[in-house]
């Protein structure tokens, strides 16, 4: 028998679920057969007939299609496990058969989709989808079927088929009519049918489901429990455009067409087809209409829908809306992050209101989850732990969900990839593929150190840069980092000297040798996937191949190890299908990850997180009809729902539509109108409705639209205006704008941390105050022993040396990103380091062609005829400064001075090198800057102060632009305690001391002859600020000035006294 069970609410027919399922089968071991459309569905029902019968044991959830499959082989009996006409199967048989159609104007479409060239990504791609137009054409088309099999079309779709149909198999259409006769006959056991099946829950089924489903209940009892927003008939309601569109060609008999409730006319055209087409079928109907609980505006809503009510019209006049009333919400905001920043308020403010309401209470769905899953996780993840709302993301997909499966598809890109150098170590961060090659989080770290030091970019070698046609050069490829990295464990030495053309790299010690033998283990693996990866291969070759693949890269524990088993389970269902189609021919590894991908995409894949504790996020579809107290939808835009569906170009149902098609913009409409109907105290909408760059209006969802609509024709707010003047709030740009915490009741925010943030907001830019605003403690006395080399870097930048040595504070410190492209140019500072390089190569006697060897194997220059060009330029540069240089630099440098002496309070130790027989010499291949000036001064006077009897003091600066000498001086002592009293007091507060900037002051008192203070403290000034003109960066954007200066104009007093005290003496004794 046929009973169709209605009711408005899914609760009532689950108790009438329940109740049928405390009748016992005549087998006490048969299974209780649900169908359902989702998932998400069918948890909902096993949690809440647990709770209705105290265990939910021994029942079969099942959709549609593989249940009529099921019935269809106990029936006939002939029938395999799985149809070669579905989908999966299908897909690989016209692989096949694409390849063999011939160039003939019948094909001249199909070929015009495959191309000239044996592209079998190509044909996969087109074999996909015409597999899914046949699915469609076998449910909703077996007229066509039928026809095309008569050969009564021509159509290359209807010659593709009937090349299909001659293998034998049945299909379909072919088994659905037989199941059929055999129902009609009866020449089957009937006891080899279910006793009883519930279909819960489902919006629509095709019709020949229905003819099939009808059939079997003449022998079993199919219990249909059907979700009816109304209780009235409303087959006959339209909605008013489609009125419209009928005008004066409206046929007299046609006039009984209604609008009756308007959203319901507009919205529910799915779900009033299929009801009505029930009417074709004998059945036994029961109804279970319910009230909608509550007097706010929610329940209100639905009660006229259920009514068939016309709320606004002269027949049901508009109500008021009472200003406490929050059971219907539309938010509008500048983007998608708002909107989760806005919802996750506003969850607060329901739970804060509702006592009894539980984060189990709530369902937030989304047009598109992928895009809002993340900040989702972002902003509920992140919340302090009074603000914290648990929750649960489901339906993201599982490359999406799980991590490790996404890396397995990294990997695979590696196959005839470029092999950089973000997406191999991307690949190695993994903690499986750690694992797997002996590695940790620190030899990571090191690693990333090493690729980025032996400039290691892109490529395996020379050999894959020609198979790209480019230059075979080795530079920068891993094989040449992987050399330099294992002959600089090998060969320690300076970097300096090549080995059979290869420079050794010196960074990599003794206790490096795991991470080096892990690294370069996991390279050799992936350079011979690679090789693996590019072969055409039978599916079965690589099914073996990409079981290797999960073993010899991934070392799994506990929740990984369930994500590797989805792989191998999907590959074993490829290898199925594949079998199934006798599908033999040798592909390329393109096909086999979008086969893999869209297996592993499929509901059957794996468990989603539904209904997993907390608020359930997912897309829209799982849920669909399922009633929580709460129901959020996000995302709501224009662009995104219902959801853009471009049919492809030969689907040939697109532009042929009947009553009963699938028709994704319908279903979406009547989703929106099951996911109202579902909400039991309050349905949220939000949507990005303001520009974020320039404010301006952005149009929501036409749905939404038409929900306001609506709402403004039935209900109106107490002063008298539109309801939606009070259900629509926009919010502001800024989570911290003043206007939450203003004191309007609909805008308002929990995060304490931004009342401060929201109070300043709108008073105008407020610059924060200085990182420190009192003295320090004096250090500790073991900091009054002082280095040389520590000395000047303090003095090239005291409060660097303050935040760094006393606080800990290191504001521009981040591991340095990877690069992925070989060098084309040479940014500034790279210039300047190749120019380095070379001058201390050129001192060493290195010829010009060693010189280039050696750079061209650290990979510092670009590669060909620039990086030629480079280095000449260069060559010249380093050519005429070393013929300055060596003048005052001799050919063989003499020992160190090693120093150890008291000055005061203070003890300077270190060493000074660069002596000559005339003194010191410091040099720089660069103009001579205010560094270089500090550099040369405490030298000087350290030089002075320590230097034996007998030794020259003389020290000598060579800049690129200029020669600064310095002679001894008596008074170097006093100069250099007078030093050490300023780094004192640099220790525990920041010196307002600015070596570029004190630098130009002092020179603008140099050179004029008034000593016009105003004056040259207006040339620091442009010092300090920079210019927009000015290719250097200005003094005052250096990271710990900002922090240490933030509130004050550091240019004062002390600021002229320090930079005479330091400068003022040097310059007394330069001898340009």
């Amino acid at each position: 028998m046929f009973y169709v069970h209605q009711s408005n609410r899914l609760e009532s027919l689950t108790e009438r679920l329940a109740d049928q399922l405390r009748q016992p089968l005549r087998s006490p071991l048969a299974q209780e057969i649900i169908i359902t459309q989702s998932n998400g569905m069918a948890r909902w029902l096993a949690l809440r007939l647990a709770d209705r019968l105290g265990i939910c044991a021994n029942l079969s959830f099942q959709f549609p299609a593989t249940f009529l499959w099921e019935m269809s082989r106990a029936v006939l009996r002939h029938l395999p496990p799985v149809s070669a006409f579905e989908k999966p199967v299908l897909t690989w048989r016209l692989m096949t058969l694409l390849q063999e159609v011939e160039d003939t104007p019948c094909f001249a479409e199909a070929r015009a989709y495959l191309g000239h060239d044996d592209d079998d990504f190509r044909r996969y791609e087109l074999a996909s989808r015409l597999a899914d137009c046949f699915d469609q054409y076998l449910v909703y088309r077996p007229d066509w079927i039928d026809a095309w099999e008569a050969g009564k079309e021509d159509h290359w779709q209807a010659e593709l088929w009937r090349r299909l149909a001659h293998h034998g198999e049945a299909h379909r259409v072919q088994v659905q009519r037989q199941f059929r006769a055999a129902l009609d006959q009866g020449g089957f056991n009937p006891r080899r049918l279910p006793e009883r099946i519930a279909i819960v829950g489902i919006a629509a089924l095709p019709p020949l489901y229905l003819d099939l489903l009808a059939g079997l209940a003449r022998f079993i009892d199919v219990h249909l429990f059907l979700l009816n927003p109304c209780q009235e008939y409303w087959g006959d309601i339209r909605a008013e455009r489609d009125l419209a569109r009928l005008g004066e060609e409206t046929d007299p008999e046609d006039a009984y067409l209604t609008v009756g409730n308007p959203l319901l006319a507009s919205l529910g055209k799915q779900g009033r087809d299929f009801i009505d087409g029930l009417q074709n079928y004998p059945r036994a109907e029961t109804d279970d209409f319910a009230e909608p609980s509550g007097s706010g505006l929610l329940p209100q809503v639905q009660a006229d829908i259920l009514h068939l009510r016309d709320r606004g019209s002269d027949d049901c006049p508009p109500l008021p809306l009472l200003p406490e009333d929050r059971s219907v919400q539309i938010h509008v905001c500048h983007g998608p992050m708002r909107e989760v920043e806005v919802l996750h308020d506003q969850l607060l403010a329901l739970f804060e209101t509702h006592q009894d309401l539980q984060p189990s209470d709530v369902i937030v769905m989304a047009p598109d989850i992928a895009i809002y899953g993340p900040l989702i996780e972002a902003v509920f993840d992140t919340a302090p732990h009074d603000r914290r709302i648990p929750f649960s993301i489901a339906d993201q997909g599982i490359p999406t969900e799980n991590p490790l499966i996404e890396a397995f598809f990294e990997l695979l890109e590696m196959g005839g990839g470029r092999f950089d150098a973000v997406q191999v170590l991307g690949l190695l961060e993994q903690p499986a593929v750690l694992r797997r090659f002996g590695l940790s989080e620190d030899d990571l770290a090191r690693i990333r150190r090493w690729v980025r030091g032996t400039g290691i970019r892109w490529g395996i070698d020379a050999d894959i840069k020609s198979a790209w046609d480019l230059p075979a050069t080795p530079e920068n490829t891993w094989r040449a980092g992987l050399d330099r990295l294992l002959l600089g464990y090998a060969l320690p030495g300076e970097g300096r000297d090549l080995y059979r053309g290869i420079l050794p790299y010196d960074e990599v010690e003794g206790s490096d040798a795991q991470a080096l033998g892990g690294l370069q283990s996991f390279a050799e693996a992936l350079f011979g996937l690679d090789a693996r990866l590019r072969e055409r291969r039978p599916l079965a070759d690589w099914m073996t191949t990409l079981h290797g693949v999960l073993a010899q890269f991934f070392d799994p524990r506990d929740r990984e190890e369930n994500e590797l088993q989805l792989i191998r389970r999907a590959l074993e269902t490829l290898d199925d299908q594949a079998g199934q189609a006798a599908f033999g021919e040798a592909v390329t590894l393109a096909v086999i990850k979008s086969a893999l991908r869209g297996q592993l995409n499929t509901p059957e894949s794996g468990v989603a997180r539904f209904l997993g504790g907390g608020v359930t996020c997912c897309a829209m579809v799982p849920m669909r009809s399922i009633p929580f107290p709460v129901v959020c939808l996000i995302g709501m835009n224009d662009d995104a729902y219902p959801r853009p569906h471009r049919p492809v170009s030969f689907d040939r149902m697109a532009d042929r539509f009947r009553r009963g098609d699938r028709s994704r913009r319908q279903d979406d409409r009547y989703l929106f109108l099951e996911t109202l109907l579902s909400a039991r105290r309050c349905f949220y909408l939000s949507y990005v409705g303001q520009n974020i760059r320039d404010n301006t209006v952005l149009p929501p969802s036409v749905l939404v639209s038409e929900w306001l609509d609506t709402l403004d024709r039935g209900f109106y707010c107490a002063g008298g205006g539109r309801a939606s003047e009070q259900l629509v709030t926009r919010h502001p740009l800024q989570a911290f704008s003043r206007r939450y915490f203003s004191g309007d009741s609909r805008l308002f925010s929990y995060a304490q941390e931004l009342v401060a943030a929201g109070r300043q907001a709108g008073r105008g830019e407020q610059v924060p105050a200085a990182l420190l605003t009192v003295e320090l403690p004096e250090p500790e006395p073991a900091l009054r022993s002082v280095r040389l080399d520590d000395l000047i870097h303090f003095f090239k930048n005291p409060a660097r040396w303050l935040l760094r040595e006393r606080l800990g504070v290191r504001p521009e410190e981040g591991e340095e990103a990877l690069t992925t492209r070989e060098p084309f140019v040479l940014n500034g500072l790279e210039n300047y380091q190749v120019l380095g390089q070379m001058l201390e190569l050129h001192l060493e006697r290195r010829s010009a062609a060693d010189i280039a060897t050696i750079l061209r194997a650290e990979g510092a220059l670009p590669h060909g005829q620039v990086g030629e060009c480079i280095f000449q330029q260069a060559q010249e540069r380093v050519t005429r400064f070393a013929g300055r240089l060596g003048r005052v630099w001799p050919r063989r440098a003499q020992e160190p001075l090693v120093m150890d002496m008291p000055l005061g309070e203070f003890r300077l130790t270190g060493q000074i090198s660069g002596l000559t027989p005339e003194g010191w010499v410091g040099y720089r291949l660069a103009g001579m800057k205010a560094n270089d000036y500090l550099n040369l001064w405490l030298h000087h006077l350290v030089l002075n102060v320590a230097a034996p009897e007998g030794m020259p003091r003389q020290s000598h600066w060579v800049a690129e632009d200029q020669e600064v000498l310095l002679e001894p001086i008596e008074s170097a002592a006093t100069h250099l305690q007078a030093l050490l009293e300023l780094y004192w007091q640099g220790t525990r507060r920041p010196l307002h001391f600015f070596p570029k900037t004190a630098l130009a002051y002092i020179d603008a008192l140099r050179k004029d002859k008034n000593q016009d203070t105003d004056k040259a403290l207006r040339v620091a000034q442009r010092a300090w600020e920079g210019s927009d003109y000015g290719y250097n960066r200005a003094e005052r954007e250096d990271a710990y000035y900002q922090l240490a200066f933030r509130d004050t104009d550091p240019l004062d007093a002390e600021f002229t006294e320090l930079a005479r005290a330091v400068f003022a003496p040097l310059f007394a004794q330069i001898q340009l």
